[in-house]
């Protein structure tokens, strides 16, 4: 007995001690806007990506068919040093106008959007360097089931009840493809700085966005994510985390986007809608954003606090005054390897 005992007792230090970075993660991610006292424009999103162990080739992921990394590698260099990873992401987000007690179509502000897709991303990084592309499938629509979810949420917290849905954008597939780079340019002991890419072609958003990646604290080694609602980038997990060592940290993430088309203010682009052709709203084709992140890594578990800040996206001449042309939320994502 005592013999068996030792055996289980050591299975379990050494599953125990897998660095983090050789492991599994999910994560679950939960976004909303109610943290800026806003309940408009992307209001809701929740996600779960799975990101499989890290490995020393992108021909060594697995869990894929071969297709689904055929259609990213071209992006993904194969260099000695780089540590590979897929990951896999579901998930739903929601946009409505400020004003959800109107049953009636609203014109002069943003459309109510529900969006449910499904993702595969392939990523290659190191301490330095990060080059990653996705390709997302999903949908736009009742199908999406976003009426229904905000509706059973807001009888649990406010007891409002969105009465425009049936306003919303009209059923389309959505098909989105995503290249990341990133590349560290300075480090020290407390601080680090990085810059950043990123290309969106697709239906849901085509855009192309330069950055800044700031880190300070005991940072892991990698990148740190940023909360993008799915649809809105790339989904992955970059953390090089030492065995059993534990991390706080905090990050600010400056961007600048160009949208040459952003289907939550604009439209539906495949099909006929009645707020794609009537609305009056103008966007705008150029966003700034800031991000601030508080972020906690273990061996086993992370947590993560974001508040996502944005210049105006919509422009206030035509809008409702109740209207915030600004598209900001907060971010919670908690995270656990195996």
């Amino acid at each position: 007995m005592l013999k068996v005992q030792r055996t289980i007792l050591a299975l379990v230090l050494s599953v125990g001690g897998l660095p983090a970075s050789a492991q599994s993660t999910i994560r679950l991610e939960l976004s909303n806007d109610i943290i800026l006292s806003s309940d408009n424009q992307f209001t809701n999103g929740t996600s779960v990506v799975v990101s499989s162990p890290v490995v020393e080739s992108l021909d060594e992921t697995t869990g894929t068919p071969a297709f689904g990394r055929s259609l990213v590698s071209w992006a993904i260099p194969e260099q000695t040093g780089l540590n590979y990873r897929e990951s896999w992401v579901f998930g739903q987000n929601m946009q409505t106008p400020a004003d959800i007690e109107q049953p009636e179509i609203i014109l002069n502000d943003v459309p109510y959007v529900g969006f449910l897709g499904w993702g595969n991303s392939f990523y290659g990084f190191n301490d330095d360097t990060f080059f990653g592309a996705q390709w997302l499938l999903g949908w736009v629509g009742e199908e999406a089931l976003a009426e229904q979810t905000q509706k059973f949420v807001h009888t649990v917290i406010t007891g409002e009840d969105p009465e425009g849905w049936d306003n919303q954008l009209d059923s389309e597939p959505v098909l989105n493809g995503y290249v990341s780079v990133k590349r560290r340019f300075f480090r020290n002991a407390r601080f680090d700085a990085a810059l950043a890419g990123d290309l969106a072609v697709g239906n849901f958003f085509t855009f192309v966005q330069p950055g800044l990646e700031f880190r300070f604290g005991d940072r892991p080694g990698g990148f740190h994510y940023i909360p993008d609602p799915i649809g809105r980038g790339m989904d992955y997990d970059a953390t090089l985390l030492p065995n059993n060592s534990t991390r706080l940290y905090a990050s600010v993430t400056l961007r600048a986007t160009y949208f040459a088309w952003a289907l939550p203010r604009e439209g539906n682009l495949l099909v006929d809608n009645e707020w794609t052709d009537r609305n009056t709203v103008d966007i705008n084709r150029a966003v700034g954003q800031t991000v601030f992140g508080l972020h906690w890594v273990g061996p086993r578990f992370g947590a993560h606090l974001s508040l996502w800040l944005s210049t105006d996206t919509v422009e206030k001449d035509n809008l409702p005054s109740s209207e915030d042309p600004r598209n900001s939320f907060g971010s919670f994502m908690a995270e656990y390897r195996f």
